[in-house]
């Protein structure tokens, strides 16, 4: 939760989605999807142009991201992330084969 608003980020064999409020399906994170940033840039302004880089990583992230051996080394470095932007975690489900 940010601003009181609630999103959802799952992780999925190190693919990164992101949920919130506003979008009916979820948004590949990492890697960047590339029909997203088509979307914002096709909004004519309706989606504000500062979102296609909102996602971004830096070298140090990237290189962080590609060492996560598993979903849950990824998942610790989502939360800490997210953290530093003044997010705080309401929630956290793991689920293996299936099972909550």
């Amino acid at each position: 939760m940010i601003n009181k608003e609630v999103f959802n980020i799952t992780i999925d064999n190190k693919v990164i989605w992101y949920r919130d409020r506003k979008w009916n399906k979820s948004i590949r994170l990492i890697p960047k999807d590339e029909e997203f940033i088509k979307k914002i840039l096709m909004s004519r302004n309706k989606i504000p142009a500062d979102l296609k880089d909102m996602f971004s990583l830096t070298e140090e992230e990237q290189a962080e991201y590609n060492n996560a051996k598993t979903d849950e080394e990824l998942a610790q470095i989502c939360i800490k992330d997210v953290r530093c932007k003044g997010a705080r975690l309401i929630h956290k489900e793991i689920i293996e084969n299936g099972n909550i």
